[in-house]
């Protein structure tokens, strides 16, 4: 049996490591393989994304990219999953363009499993569906998840 190690991950990396990954996943795919993912994700499959190695250490851990739907509004297809992400990318682009070494990063952690959400929800409107779309990434069991989460739309109102 091994031990369980600690990995502590300043929350700054985590947000680059998602982006990147979103990405690399999505925007610099080749349109198929990008459609191929959205499929795997849409159908419930944590998908293997690359892995974390530590610099200091050479430990790694696998990183998988998962997708939480149970909120979203209307149709669920590829284009417009696209548009949702697009616009959650832009988000993070602007959070990045105003503060370029993210001193100012709006998290909140889940006090449960050390996991961090990024307060940075992006709100799309396709017909008369609005849905809203966030990150977080929390440490698994035997993974670090990446995780892409419609919200309820409802909260964000004023």
């Amino acid at each position: 049996m091994t031990e369980k190690q600690t990995i502590n991950i300043d929350a700054r990396k985590l947000f680059n490591l998602g982006a990147n990954l979103l990405v690399a996943g999505f925007i610099k795919q080749k349109p198929e393989d990008a459609k191929k993912l959205f499929k795997e994700l849409k159908q419930g499959t944590k998908v293997r994304s690359g892995q974390l190695t530590s610099e200091t250490t050479g430990a790694s851990i696998p990183i998988q990219l998962e997708l939480e739907r149970s909120e979203y509004r209307g149709q669920f297809n590829y284009p417009n999953f696209e548009v949702s992400l697009k616009a959650l990318l832009q988000k993070f682009d602007t959070e990045v363009r105003k503060d370029k070494e993210l001193k100012e990063l709006r998290t909140l952690t889940n006090q449960d499993n050390g996991g961090i959400l990024f307060n940075l929800p992006s709100g799309v409107q396709i017909n008369e569906d609005i849905n809203v779309l966030m990150m977080a990434v929390e440490p698994s069991e035997d993974c670090l998840v990446v995780r892409l989460m419609f919200m309820n739309p409802d909260q964000f109102q004023s």
